[in-house]
């Protein structure tokens, strides 16, 4: 993966005040999971690193969404999106390993 350092050292500070990894510095150094991959959610990740708020934002684009004049497709949307969100707080690492 071509990651900017700068940016994947800031993920990796981010997951790492949080928990999900540990640290070791030095010559052998380097970083592992915190927890078993069981209890890590792919939501916890996106929490942590970039939020969930992307997910709470109009598919058309627009600032804010006027409930009382919907556009059509903001039930599909807003279903589409709860569904996403549950599905990221269900699957953990240990079941990304296994597929």
């Amino acid at each position: 993966m071509d990651i900017p350092y700068q940016y994947l050292r800031q993920i990796l500070s981010k997951l790492s005040k949080n928990g999900l990894i540990n640290s070791t510095r030095g010559r052998r150094g380097g970083f592992e999971l915190a927890r078993d991959v069981s209890t890590i959610y792919i939501a916890d990740i996106i929490e942590i690193t970039e939020g969930l708020e992307g997910f709470n934002k109009c598919v058309l684009g627009f600032q804010t969404c006027p409930f009382d004049n919907k556009c059509a497709i903001h039930d599909l949307w807003d279903d589409s999106r709860k569904n996403i969100i549950k599905i990221l707080r269900e699957t953990s690492l240990a079941n990304l390993i296994i597929k």
